[in-house]
């Protein structure tokens, strides 16, 4: 199957899911890490395999769409990504730039306002105690260092803007009350800023270094892909980012594996707790838009 324009993977894939009775979503979990008991939370939850709906490229054909209610509105919770787009699954490396974060596009043609992203990462800053490896960033701004955007060849679309706004995009409202939400549970959470790569690799000692020179908190990994494709939907974005890792030591992956065990129930907590903040911004964004 060839799908060549993002407009002809999105609105045939709503029209699918609008034929199957899906509810408008109000919020978009687009979940890279923390998934675990989030989904047992959702009232009246429908599954809905991606494979039988059309339009949707190769990466996201193995996906299944979570629709349910969360703080009292229509929520979607996808998992971020079933295919290793930098290795060739999925849609492989000769898909277009887009297809990385087409639910984000196809959420926001549903009628979403609000996407809350989830990832892991490595915090810049371990000496100074900001950013401690176990505690959680919560992202003010972002640096794209990747040296791809998912806007790239885009061309026309009735999707969203050449140039999108992003001055806006994280939402500051949200982040103080996560912050605020997670100190009362005893769990560390701050504000920051995230240098976005590519990978998947680890980052070399230089490179480390480097990155603490630009300014950021933390480095994070595939995230800059649904970050751009929010701010050309007009999607407002609460990301979240458990920090697993400091980068000053020989990397074990099994210990980034636990670390990330860890963190993942105490972000779900967060999420849960957060629902109805989220639910209500995502009113209010719509009411705006």
């Amino acid at each position: 199957m060839v799908i060549l324009s993002l407009d002809a993977a999105v609105f045939p894939a709503a029209d699918a899911l609008r034929g199957r009775g899906l509810p408008r979503p109000k919020v978009l979990f687009f979940m890279g890490t923390g998934v675990g008991t989030i989904p047992g939370a959702l009232d009246s939850a429908d599954r809905v395999p991606l494979s039988a709906i059309a339009g949707v490229p190769p990466a996201w054909r193995d996906a299944t769409l979570l629709a349910g209610r969360l703080g009292g509105d229509d929520v979607w919770l996808l998992e971020d990504a079933p295919g290793d787009l930098e290795s060739g699954e999925g849609g492989g490396v000769t898909s277009p730039e887009w297809e990385r974060a087409f639910p984000v596009w196809l959420a926001a043609a549903m009628g979403a306002t609000l996407c809350v992203h989830t990832s892991a990462g490595v915090t810049l800053q371990p000496a100074a105690n900001a950013h401690p490896v176990g505690s959680l960033a919560i992202l003010s701004d972002h640096m794209n260092l990747s040296g791809r955007t998912p806007l790239r060849g885009l061309g026309v679309t009735r999707l969203g803007p050449l140039f999108p706004d992003v001055t806006r995009l994280h939402h500051e409202g949200l982040r103080a009350k996560a912050i605020e939400l997670a100190s009362r549970a005893g769990f560390r959470a701050r504000a920051a800023l995230a240098a976005c790569t590519v990978g998947p690799t680890a980052h070399t000692p230089a490179e480390l270094a480097w990155l603490r020179q630009t300014g950021a908190d933390i480095v994070v990994q595939g995230v800059a892909d649904p970050l751009l494709a929010c701010a050309h939907a007009g999607l407002s974005v609460l990301a979240l980012v458990a920090l697993t890792d400091a980068g000053d030591r020989p990397l074990k992956l099994e210990e980034l594996v636990t670390r990330a065990e860890v963190c993942a129930p105490a972000l779900e907590d967060l999420i849960t707790d957060l629902a109805p903040d989220l639910c209500a911004a995502a009113r209010e964004l719509e009411e705006e838009a």
